[in-house]
């Protein structure tokens, strides 16, 4: 028994020694809102990742004339992580399959990787270390040209339309604000592609993207948010020679549900809707959407 009674305070000594403590995302960034990836806040050691897929089409050109329909699914696969609570640094890798047909009914079907995006989001400003009500950053990166020729059974090259990548260096940059107000949450973010020359001399116009959203949560189950999403396309060319069709401004209406199911899984289910369409000769289809985002 003695023995037994001289081994407590060796016990307690033990207890005492401080250990890793390990906590779900919401307590380490000390805010319980849903976020889609992307948009979450940051803390060193977060480390998320994601999967989404999305289903569209569109026509370009003149119907009966030359008119060329795209349909593709895609699934991006996504992990980010934040070595400090001021930076995330992120890549997307997509798989896609893509079918395209033209007037005269010929067909091109691809499938396999696209082009890869590796970027950074920069916290430049946030008014409180933990639980910030205002969130500002600065997303910089580009795309890489990943994305392997497409080639059909004689093994010639497809279209340029039906390859699932450009063939070039796509820088980006932009800004983004995130504010959080009990169980609303708001996000505002403009970023801007500048394409360099790829494949066959083609090479993509100058572009904005923007993203206004709101998002209510009532539980820390689930949340709604909705969504406008802006894209303004300038001409692409080719060695030179402009392109008109593909530029202008579309803009879609985006709801979306997000979903908890279990601690640090969210699932977001979607549509993009088209409501404005001034794009030259393009007819753009609704974009379905579904994605998973986990923290490890």
């Amino acid at each position: 028994m003695w023995k037994s009674l001289s081994l407590i305070p060796l016990l307690v000594a033990s207890l005492l020694v401080p250990t890793a403590g390990l906590a779900c995302a919401t307590c380490s960034c000390g805010d319980p809102t849903l976020t889609s990836m992307g948009t979450e806040q940051p803390f060193a050691g977060r480390l998320r990742l994601a999967t989404q897929l999305r289903a569209w089409s569109q026509t370009t050109g003149q119907e009966a004339i030359d008119a060329v329909s795209l349909r593709e699914l895609r699934m991006d696969v996504s992990v980010a992580y934040a070595p400090a609570p001021w930076l995330f640094l992120s890549a997307t890798l997509p798989l896609q399959a893509r079918t395209v047909q033209d007037v005269s009914l010929a067909r091109e079907t691809a499938w396999g990787l696209g082009d890869m995006e590796v970027g950074a989001k920069v916290f430049v400003f946030r008014d409180r270390d933990f639980s910030p009500d205002n969130l500002f950053g600065i997303l910089v990166g580009t795309r890489l040209p990943t994305s392997p020729t497409q080639r059909d059974a004689t093994g010639r090259p497809l279209s340029l339309d039906a390859q699932l990548g450009t063939g070039s260096v796509d820088p980006f940059l932009g800004l983004a604000w995130s504010g959080f107000r009990a169980d609303w949450s708001f996000l505002a973010s403009a970023t801007g592609y500048l394409p360099t020359r790829g494949r066959e001399g083609f090479r993509a116009g100058a572009a904005l993207r923007t993203t206004l959203a709101t998002q209510f949560q009532p539980s820390p189950r689930w949340a709604l948010r909705l969504a406008v999403d802006g894209r303004l396309e300038g001409p692409s060319d080719t060695f030179g020679v402009k392109d008109p069709v593909g530029s202008g401004f579309i803009a879609f209406l985006s709801p979306d549900l997000l979903l908890s199911p279990t601690t640090d899984v969210v699932v977001q289910l979607g549509v993009r809707v088209p409501v404005l369409n001034r794009l030259r000769n393009v007819h753009q289809t609704p974009i379905l959407q579904a994605s998973i985002a986990y923290d490890l």
